[in-house]
């Protein structure tokens, strides 16, 4: 059976500080995701899941 780790989400403060966005606590992905990452992380919950794919969908 195939499986599909999706990447760990942090929170605010295992991220950089010039990473940091007022309000949002949790949800962001590595600083140095791969394209593989970022892709698979837009079928989790993370603080720019509504953002892709408000934009994705009309697109598509």
């Amino acid at each position: 059976m195939l499986t599909i780790k999706l990447p760990q989400l942090l929170s605010v403060h295992q991220m950089p500080r010039v990473f940091w966005e007022d309000g949002i606590m949790s949800g962001y992905r590595h600083p140095k995701s791969s394209a593989l990452d970022c892709l698979l992380s837009s079928f989790q919950m993370t603080n720019e899941t509504v953002n892709i794919w408000t934009h994705f969908l009309p697109t598509w």
